[in-house]
C-alpha cells in the first residue's frame, strides 16, 4: 500500500483535471486518487465504479498512456501520474476483500429491453440500463458470460 500511496502522493489534483477529459468513462480521477492518498480503498472503489462496471478490468487493460495519464500535466517534465496502476490496484484489493458497489435506490421503469452479447460491452450497457431501473435480458452465443473473459480471469489473478 505504501508504494501506491507514493504514486498518488506524486498527482497535483490539477483544478482542469486534464486526465479526467482524456478518460472516455471519464472516472473521476482526481477525486479517486484523493482516496487512494488517504488509504481508504473503499471510498476510492466507489468513485470508479459510477463511471464503470468493470473496474477492475478496466485498470488492467485500459491503454492508459493514451487516454488518461497521457493528458496529465507530469508527463511534461518527467513520468506521468500511475493511473492506471492505481486504478488496478483499487480494483485488485476492492475483489480481494469482496467490497460491494453501493447502489443508489432504483425506481423500476417497467420496460424490458434486450441486449445481445455478454462481453464487456453488453455487460457495462445491461449494468447502466439496471441501473436506471431497466429490466435488461442478457441474449450470449455461450451458455456462461465468463466465456468472454478467460483472457482477463488471468490477468486478475496474476
Amino acid at each position: 500500500m505504501e508504494e501506491i500511496k507514493q504514486k498518488a502522493e506524486y498527482c497535483l489534483h490539477c483544478k482542469t483535471e486534464p486526465c479526467k477529459k482524456g478518460c472516455p468513462l471519464e472516472n473521476n480521477i482526481p477525486d479517486f486518487i484523493e482516496e487512494v492518498k488517504k488509504e481508504n480503498i473503499k471510498s476510492a472503489y466507489q468513485i470508479l465504479s459510477k463511471t464503470t462496471v468493470l473496474q477492475p478490468i478496466c485498470g488492467l487493460i485500459c491503454p492508459h498512456m493514451s487516454q488518461c495519464q497521457g493528458n496529465c500535466v507530469r508527463r511534461f517534465k518527467g513520468l506521468p501520474t500511475s493511473i492506471g496502476e492505481m486504478e488496478a490496484y483499487v480494483g485488485k484489493k476492492a475483489l480481494e476483500e469482496k467490497i460491494p458497489f453501493e447502489e443508489e435506490p432504483i425506481e423500476k421503469k417497467g420496460k424490458k429491453i434486450a441486449v445481445i452479447g455478454g462481453g464487456p460491452a453488453g455487460l457495462t450497457c445491461s449494468a447502466f440500463l439496471a441501473r436506471k431501473g431497466y429490466a435488461v435480458t442478457i441474449y450470449e452465443k455461450h451458455k456462461e458470460l465468463r466465456r468472454n473473459f478467460s483472457t482477463w480471469n488471468s490477468c486478475l489473478s496474476s
